[in-house]
């Protein structure tokens, strides 16, 4: 913390003075306006379980199975049939008299339009299958266009093989050349005039923005209502330009194991943990890209035959959780002729399906080892949570604070798999969790002055006020300036909590408090144990502007992670604060072993809370800021709070509240951008530690007003932490003017911290 004031003003680098303009907030582009898939899709898909051997019976027994399950009264419509519908020779597909896939006969000997009008009599959907380009033998044949002069040989691109997974030989199309157009639009009005009301496009990328865009056009210019989704794995880079011309689109490959013991892999079981566990990351990466008429798609949900589809009954539950908090697009993947009786359970709670068709996202919320939280707020105010442990092995204890959710004080809280209500909870709600087990429940914020908990019958006293939790924890200092006595501290403000500092190398990759008192066994530890005592409770700070940094001595990740280790152990710690400056935040090396140690620590202490504290501008984090969130979202560290010190900002500043408002939103903003957090979820990971009275920079005061300002800042966005530099300097000077243990301002005891004390989160 650059709290250690010295005689002489520190003096940013030239990248590091207020002279950024703020960044602008990403947000996605609008929506398709094809008026299609308001809602998720829902229904099923014949790739997982049928995958290379579709029928017509085949496809008519499934669509049979919705109806007669009940799966199609709770919103299950769409039959999709996928790929290897399609009549192959040795140079690839068989082309029509225009050009265009032929059926196969010996698959669906009365025609796809046959099966559609089949699906129909069901009261369902159809859905169809295509790859971008125009097929080999089309361009042999040199087939005309249908309704107009142009030919095969005219649009394609020889020199460009288009992606296809069963036939192959399919060569790119040229859109600027005339005829183009009009041969998607032939094969578009051909699949409207067999009943299509779902066309999936597979293979795409970013050479392919031209073939999306012109099926987007095509589609519309049939005039038949037809959902427009895109596969797979489709690169985050182009993200709202999916998001401008289809309905859904596939976020990452396929869900399907192919590890069955069939031809291909095919037959069960049908996919595995890790391949439903690997969408919880990008889940929260495209979480931002879906809405109202355009869906991340997170694939195939493999419910509906028990555990030989590949996963247990938990790891089914968290499955279908996921996908219905990220909103996506519910496709069975499974044979529905033999639902198995619990997971038709799970498929027709309409608790889950409503939470899938809210028409929101939901945010990570955290992401601590195998424990994570996801959060939506839906329209009627009411918040959707889910707490997940991915692991394979081993229980997890899962925590979410109320205020991480968007609200303080109480929750009623109801528990959305089994329906049951589990009454007013405050604060925060935990669960242990078993291996692949799930917990989503719908929580309605309260008034906490009449929070009634599990235990609390209503009409028992009212709940005493939240106390300022870990998001205060004012600093102090115990190695100078005069500490006071924290039981002291804690009587006089109602804190509970402080950040005590600092922790450093003793010379080498080995903490020490201060570099050379040990962290156990003196009166550092015995100040720790008298704040427990008293009700309390500690986060450590590492680094600092001054002495050896850990960063620097340690010379690995690992080791690095070791000593942090050593710290969280001495004190069995909750939460740490890496304070880091001075040489340890000029060195890029550093700053990705910090960020590296960090992944593996929070991967080894589940529910431990992350800081990171590091200097600013009245813009926000500077060059070296913006490279060091960059890294861990990159690096994928799932960093709880990054807190910026909005003081020495060079000019004298008199307004302080102001400009440390102007920087936070700065720093929400880079935040927002790298993690591709939502607004609620960037300001719940972002927080400030300012400076009370007089700063390192000749002329530049806090005062009590700013620290109202910024109070006001937090309550409205629910800021991650905010704290000061510090305890020791929360009082007036008297005759001399020593920066270390007093103000610099006129004041009563603890005048600054009182004003933070009142934030509850």
């Amino acid at each position: 913390m650059a709290g250690l004031l010295i005689a002489s003003a520190v003096t940013l680098p030239a990248a590091a003075r207020p002279n950024a303009a703020r960044p602008a907030a990403a947000h996605p582009a609008p929506a398709s306006d094809n008026g299609q898939s308001v809602r998720p899709a829902m229904g099923w898909s014949s790739w997982s379980f049928v995958r290379r051997t579709p029928t017509e019976a085949k496809i008519k027994a499934q669509a049979d199975a919705l109806v007669a399950t009940g799966l199609k009264d709770h919103g299950f419509v769409y039959v999709n049939l996928d790929d290897f519908w399609q009549k192959c020779d040795d140079n690839g597909f068989v082309v029509d008299s225009y050009g265009r896939w032929s059926v196969d006969p010996a698959k669906f000997p009365d025609g796809i339009k046959a099966v559609a009008d089949h699906v129909h009599s069901k009261g369902l959907k159809f859905g169809f299958y295509v790859t971008p380009g125009i097929a080999k033998n089309a361009v042999t044949r040199n087939t005309p266009i249908e309704g107009t002069a142009y030919r095969a040989k005219d649009i394609a691109d020889t020199s460009k093989p288009e992606k296809n997974y069963n036939c192959k030989n399919m060569y790119s199309i040229d859109y600027g050349k005339p005829g183009a157009q009009e041969f998607v639009n032939s094969w578009a009005k051909q699949f409207a005039s067999w009943g299509v009301d779902y066309l999936k496009i597979d293979g795409v990328g970013s050479a392919d923005i031209p073939d999306v865009r012109a099926w987007d056009t095509a589609l519309r210019a049939t005039g038949r209502p037809i959902t427009y989704a895109l596969s797979n794995n489709l690169p985050i880079a182009n993200a709202s330009t999916w998001r401008q011309l289809a309905n859904s689109w596939r976020t990452q490959g396929d869900v399907e194991c192919y590890c069955g013991s069939g031809a291909n892999g095919s037959g069960y079981p049908l996919t595995d943990w890790s391949h439903v566990a690997g969408r919880f990351d990008s889940a929260a990466s495209w979480q931002r890209y879906a809405g109202p008429g355009g869906w991340n798609d997170l694939d195939s949900l493999e419910l509906g035959n028990g555990d030989q589809a590949g996963l247990t009954a938990d790891q089914r539950r968290s499955h279908f959780t996921l996908w219905a908090m990220a909103a996506s697009p519910l496709l069975l993947g499974t044979d529905l002729t033999h639902l198995d009786p619990v997971d038709k359970a799970m498929l027709t709670n309409d608790r889950l399906i409503g939470v899938d068709q809210d028409g929101v996202a939901a945010e990570r919320l955290v992401k601590s080892g195998a424990g994570q939280v996801w959060s939506k707020k839906e329209k009627d105010g009411q918040y959707v949570v889910a707490l997940f442990n991915t692991a394979t092995s081993g229980s997890t204890s899962v925590r979410v604070d109320w205020s991480q959710v968007g609200f303080t004080g109480s929750g009623d809280v109801t528990d959305l798999w089994s329906g049951s209500h589990k009454g007013v909870i405050a604060g925060s709600y935990s669960a242990t969790l078993r291996p692949g087990e799930t917990r989503l429940i719908r929580v309605k914020a309260v008034d906490s002055s009449q929070a009634v908990g599990p235990q609390q019958a209503v009409g028992s006293p009212r709940t005493p006020a939240a106390a300022p939790g870990m998001a205060v924890a004012p600093y102090e200092y115990l190695g100078w300036g005069d500490p006071p006595a924290p039981a002291s501290v804690m009587s006089a403000t109602g804190v509970r909590w402080f950040t005590l500092a600092f922790v450093l190398s003793d010379g080498g990759c080995n903490p020490k408090w201060d570099g050379s008192r040990p962290l156990t066994g003196g009166d550092d530890q015995s100040k720790i144990n008298a704040i427990r005592a008293a009700g309390g409770d500690v986060m450590v700070s590492v680094g600092g502007w001054s002495g050896a940094k850990l960063g620097e001595k340690c010379s690995s990740a690992a080791a690095l992670a070791g000593a942090y280790q050593k710290v969280i152990n001495a004190y069995r710690l909750k939460a740490l604060d890496i304070d880091i400056e001075n040489t340890e935040w000029s060195s890029a090396t550093v700053r990705q072993r910090v960020v590296d140690a960090l992944k593996i620590v929070k991967a080894d202490n589940a529910g431990l809370t992350t800081v990171i504290t590091f200097g600013a501008t009245t813009s926000g984090p500077d060059s070296t800021g913006v490279d060091m969130i960059r890294r861990a979202a990159d690096s994928g560290l799932a960093n709880d709070v990054w807190c910026i010190m909005p003081f020495d900002f060079g000019g004298g500043a008199t307004t302080m509240g102001t400009l440390t408002t102007r920087a936070m939103e700065g720093l929400k903003g880079r935040v927002k951008s790298a993690y591709g957090y939502g607004d609620a979820a960037a300001y719940a990971h972002i927080g400030l530690s300012s400076m009370n009275g007089r700063t390192d920079d000749s002329g530049e005061r806090v005062r009590v007003a700013d620290f109202r300002t910024m109070l006001a800042y937090a309550r409205q966005h629910h800021i991650g932490r905010l704290t000061y530099w510090s305890v020791n300097r929360d009082r007036a000077c008297g005759s001399g003017t020593g920066g270390d243990s007093c103000s610099g301002v006129p004041q009563q005891p603890y005048d600054f911290l009182k004003v933070f004390a009142q934030y509850t989160g």
